[in-house]
């Protein structure tokens, strides 16, 4: 009977150990979340209040491509 009752609370305190970890990385994933999600919101009032300014407009990643393929449009069409 001993053997099983040490089993139990052996398992048991493993159980709630892996619980508290648990309960740990959801709440700093909640902390990261909701930090993004307020960095987000503030951006927009700002946007809002004063208008867009070159700092919040994200430059496109794609502009050298778009670039280069009206380049290559440009010297087709000339052809």
């Amino acid at each position: 009977m001993g053997v099983w009752k040490s089993l139990v609370d052996r398992m048991r305190d493993k159980r709630d150990e892996l619980a508290r970890k648990a309960a740990k990385k959801a709440a700093g994933a909640a902390v990261d979340t909701a930090g993004k999600v307020v960095d987000g919101v503030s951006k927009a009032i700002e946007n809002a209040i004063f208008g867009e300014t070159k700092e919040s407009q994200a430059p496109d990643p794609f502009a050298k491509l778009k670039a280069a393929e009206a380049e290559k449009k440009e010297r087709e069409r000339k052809r």
